[in-house]
């Protein structure tokens, strides 16, 4: 396979895990699970969808169960922070903005985020631009018409813009440096480019996503964004917990790309098969799990990734009664036909709980809940 982000023919098959596969909207889709590792820059990408420009325009529809539904990002003192208006908050700190800039959301989707920074900055310019029109609804009401743009941007918004946004999309698509360069088109001479991608290494549930085409590293990012005629600004891992929080410029002519050496290439491919033998090793947790789970109810905690990768699991051996989830947007719904409650709502039979989380998280969660303290329930973590 060739490498997406470096154009190398040097992608090794690092993991494959028969179907079912578990996309980001915490669906199944019954295709296997491929994902390769360039030797040449360390990147991670996952082998194509069926029909990958499908999927997006018509079934990848993102928190559009509401006008109101967004993914819980954090609970800070019992006040749910949502992340959209985290991540507008975001851009505020990591970017300059004048007043007037025109402001783009590339693959803006409900384009929430634009519509949080716009509540605090009323002077910028939004436009929107999404690969589906099942969105169009929700930007009706606060974006310009002539501001609105599905499928390919127009060329009248050449160098028209002093910020470009991308939340959370380069992930899903199969040509990355193509996608760099359209938005290199798009951007004002002097504009900042503020996107972020899963950091896989930060949160592994990246890596079994199947509809995320593209797994970035710190090695690959800089090459990919080179090929495109930009370069990184800024670069952070801590502000948007398990995420590459970027701003990119043009390079100046002539300028050099700072890339990685072969040495932090060589330990950024050591990291990522670690990550692969922590999914192998997540399987197994789950069967051993499961072969002493006789006779006991079991739930998930965790209605997202992680808990659809153990449902996925356990599917054909029992199920599970409930999935457990603190975000109120999905309490009272089912989540794959399974009924999604509050951990306060969590049934004293149940036997067994997965901790179905991200493992860095995962046991401070719990304590902080007091689940691990229940008489009578055994949690199983992923690691």
């Amino acid at each position: 396979m060739k490498c997406c982000a470096c154009g190398a023919e040097k992608c090794d098959l690092v993991y494959h895990y028969p179907a079912p596969a578990i996309t980001s909207l915490s669906t199944i889709l019954e295709v296997d699970t491929r994902v390769y590792i360039c030797s040449a820059c360390g990147h991670m990408q996952s082998a194509d969808l069926p029909d990958v420009q499908k999927f997006y325009d018509t079934e990848y529809q993102i928190s559009l169960t509401s006008e109101d539904a967004d993914q819980l990002y954090d609970v800070v003192d019992g006040v749910p922070v949502y992340r959209t208006q985290y991540q507008a908050g975001l851009i505020l700190d990591f970017v300059d903005l004048p007043k007037g800039a025109a402001v783009l959301d590339y693959g803006a989707a409900k384009a929430k985020s634009l519509f949080r920074l716009r509540e605090r900055r009323p002077d910028i310019s939004p436009h929107v631009f999404d690969v589906s029109e099942d969105y169009r609804s929700y930007w009706q009401e606060w974006v310009p018409k002539e501001q609105q743009s599905t499928y390919s941007a127009p060329a009248g918004w050449n160098g028209r813009f002093d910020l470009i946004t991308a939340h959370f999309v380069l992930e899903h698509v199969r040509e990355p440096v193509e996608i760099f360069s359209d938005i290199a088109r798009l951007l004002s001479p002097t504009g900042r480019f503020f996107f972020s991608v899963p950091d896989v290494l930060g949160n592994p549930a990246d890596m079994i996503v199947v509809d995320h085409l593209n797994h970035f590293t710190q090695t690959s990012l800089p090459v990919a964004l080179d090929r495109a005629g930009m370069k990184i600004e800024r670069i952070d891992t801590s502000r948007l917990r398990g995420a590459f929080v970027v701003v990119a410029v043009f390079k100046e002519v002539g300028e050099k790309a700072a890339l990685s050496a072969p040495a932090e290439v060589d330990l950024q491919i050591q990291s990522l098969k670690k990550c692969c033998d922590a999914w192998h090793a997540a399987e197994k947790f789950v069967a051993d799990a499961q072969s002493g789970s006789a006779g006991k109810k079991v739930a998930i905690y965790g209605a997202g990734v992680y808990g659809t990768f153990v449902y996925a699991r356990i599917r054909n051996n029992g199920g599970a009664v409930c999935f457990v989830d603190r975000n109120p947007h999905v309490h009272g719904r089912d989540h794959l036909g399974v009924p999604v409650v509050p951990p306060e709502a969590l049934s004293s039979d149940i036997g067994i709980l997965y901790v179905a989380l991200n493992p860095a998280i995962a046991r401070k969660a719990m304590a902080d809940l007091g689940l691990d303290q229940r008489k009578g329930l055994e949690l199983v973590y992923l690691s």
